[in-house]
């Protein structure tokens, strides 16, 4: 008699559904790799835009004017930033403007996030290092003093 060598239709299962537990735990590693770069790069364009608010302010203290194209034009943040469209992680645009109730300080919104938490996150990181920093439907603004 012939002995037939392979393997069990169990263990073939059993070998795939370790395949496919893997691949789901690696898509979720991978999924929140991509949230927290996300929310990295949006926190370094708004540290950036802070440090380059610092050098476009005029003497007299007053943010009035102020803009992403007005601080790329001085080089205040990267030139190729422009007037800030499309600019954050998410693929929404970056503004920057002074805040309408007190012209020493000024704004920076974020729109244009889908992820719910990643714009939470961001909202309670800045929320002690800005006057106030709120996510409200895909957008995140966060005020700061001059």
């Amino acid at each position: 008699m012939k002995q037939v060598k392979g393997f069990t239709f169990i263990e073939v299962l059993t070998v795939l559904s370790i395949i496919a537990i893997a691949t789901i735990g690696s898509l979720t590693v991978r999924d929140w790799a991509l949230g927290n770069a996300r929310v990295s790069e949006a926190k370094s364009q708004i540290i950036t835009i802070q440090s380059g608010s610092a050098l476009w302010r005029p003497r007299d203290g007053t943010y009035s004017g102020i803009s992403l194209a007005s601080m790329s034009g001085i080089a205040a943040v990267p030139q190729n930033w422009g007037d800030g469209v499309g600019l954050n992680p998410w693929g929404g645009d970056v503004n920057v403007e002074v805040d309408g109730s007190d012209p020493t300080r000024y704004v920076v919104t974020l729109d244009g996030i889908d992820e719910n938490a990643e714009g939470a996150r961001l909202a309670r990181d800045f929320a002690d290092y800005a006057l106030d920093a709120s996510y409200s439907a895909g957008a995140l603004v966060v005020r700061f003093q001059g």
